[in-house]
């Protein structure tokens, strides 16, 4: 039992320490913070920070993961909705994120830091679950060069819409919402069209869109 209390304090510290690393890296650059700056706004001695984080850079990863895990479970699919529901419901997910930790979300994208191997590496993996979410809706295990190029495509509109959208917020979330879902139907009729074999034998349905996007 104690050995389980300790494991328990130790993983409520390293998520107190990781929330403040959220807040933290939202308003302020990389280069900026300090470990000693992280230090004293958590109130613990550096040396509990590099026990639980490999320094600095390690505990910026860290949030960075903590961050990424977080906006996958908000936007995880409700299998009891239809394609465009799931989609939409994912989306309005997404925009609450960006709500809430937009600061830290811009941060990651355009940040100096975001050209880092590290960095690039977490990103990756975070666009590659959501692809990996959307072909196992439309029950395939190996998306076809075509789909998969255009679903890559998608992401980066939707990251690329994220970020204008917290930099000038004159669109209300539900007009950006079905920009985004406009612009999955498109992406999702197009593969369709050059390559129908990129879909199962239900074909594009599956995806929640006809031939003509209705």
């Amino acid at each position: 039992m104690t050995a389980r209390r300790t494991r328990l304090d130790n993983d409520q510290r390293r998520s107190q320490l990781i929330q403040l690393g959220i807040e933290m890296f939202s308003t302020r650059a990389y280069d900026d913070i300090s470990i000693d700056d992280v230090a004293e706004r958590a109130g613990v001695s550096k040396g509990l920070l590099y026990h639980y984080f490999d320094g600095k850079r390690g505990f910026y990863l860290a949030t960075l993961r903590a961050a990424s895990h977080r906006l996958l479970e908000l936007t995880e699919p409700d299998p009891a909705l239809g394609p465009l529901e799931q989609l939409r419901a994912g989306i309005d997910a997404h925009i609450g994120y960006l709500r809430e930790y937009g600061s830290v979300y811009a941060t990651v994208h355009r940040g100096a830091m975001s050209v880092s191997p590290e960095v690039r590496e977490i990103l990756d993996e975070h666009r590659e679950v959501v692809v990996r979410r959307i072909t196992k809706r439309l029950g395939i295990s190996r998306p076809r060069a075509l789909l998969r190029n255009a679903l890559r495509a998608w992401i980066a509109m939707v990251e690329g819409a994220s970020l204008d959208w917290l930099e000038h917020r004159d669109l209300e979330p539900e007009v950006l919402r079905e920009l985004l879902v406009a612009g999955y139907v498109a992406v999702c009729e197009q593969v369709y069209a050059r390559d129908p074999k990129a879909y199962p034998p239900s074909g594009i349905a599956r995806a929640g869109v006809t031939a003509r996007g209705r």
